[in-house]
């Protein structure tokens, strides 16, 4: 599969605001809006190439978009972009086969976009457990990431150590400036209706994640009656860090809910 790649797309006016795009030579009729992660402060679309050209490989049409990060623009910037991108996307395929991938950071922001647009969300360690998480650990203190050279690693190289609760609680402290009262709009469960998109959530047992946020999203999701797909990864890999395992399962979601659904 042969993928042509067009680099730095505005699809806003801010600096950030940019995309790649990947356009196979082959396309199966599907988009994807491909969301890189970096705890919502870091990270960039470059670092997220060799995932998209894995998911064009398949025959989509991917969207790769950068998007303002913490603490020059707190939430909601990182949401209100990856909406934007998505109406970019949207407005520049010609399908309504649409989805949208993310890891850690990412698969939060995929999963606030298939609940407002009612598309297939795939998230990779996304961050839901929030408050309930904060109220049970009040003596942990926040602390950054300051061992990782973020630049130079892999993205399936990154927080790869099993649990690391300081800064865990440091990265959403950071997303929203520090203010708890805005951990209700971060976390999915008010904004999730029966509009929403089918989900697939992945999270492994031990990662710097906890796990206890797919089971929450995925219980209030199957009560509405939405289709969730939920693996639990043994061990404390993190995000693409567990793709070998994760992968045959999210081709299977994407295909069974777009190049075979309704969408």
């Amino acid at each position: 599969m042969t993928v042509k790649v067009t680099k730095d797309i505005a699809y806003g006016d801010a600096p950030l605001q940019k995309l790649d795009f990947y356009e196979p030579d082959k396309p199966n009729g599907g988009a994807i809006l491909d969301i890189h992660g970096g705890g919502w402060f870091r990270g960039e679309k470059n670092k997220e190439g060799s995932m998209a050209e894995r998911i064009a490989a398949l025959g989509y049409t991917v969207a790769v978009p950068n998007y303002r990060l913490a603490p020059e623009a707190f939430f909601p910037a990182a949401r209100d972009d990856v909406l934007t991108a998505f109406s970019w996307l949207r407005d520049h395929v010609d399908t309504k086969k649409l989805g949208v991938f993310g890891s850690s950071a990412g698969g939060s922001l995929s999963v606030d976009v298939g609940l407002a647009e009612g598309v297939p969300a795939v998230s990779w360690s996304g961050i839901f457990d929030i408050q309930q998480w904060f109220a049970a650990h009040p003596k942990v203190v926040a602390q950054p990431d300051t061992k990782t050279d973020f630049v130079n690693t892999a993205s399936a190289k990154i927080d790869q150590g099993g649990r690391n609760d300081p800064f865990y609680k440091w990265f959403i402290l950071n997303y929203v400036d520090a203010d708890e009262t805005k951990f209700p709009q971060v976390e999915p469960f008010d904004r999730l209706t029966a509009e929403a998109g089918p989900l697939y959530l992945a999270n492994s047992q031990e990662e710097i994640i906890p796990v206890s946020g797919i089971y929450q999203l995925a219980q209030a999701a199957a009560a509405l009656g939405l289709p969730v797909t939920l693996q639990v990864i043994p061990g404390g890999q993190h995000a693409e860090g567990y793709l070998a395992e994760a992968w045959p399962g999210t081709v299977a979601f994407l295909a069974q809910h777009l190049l075979k659904g309704s969408n």
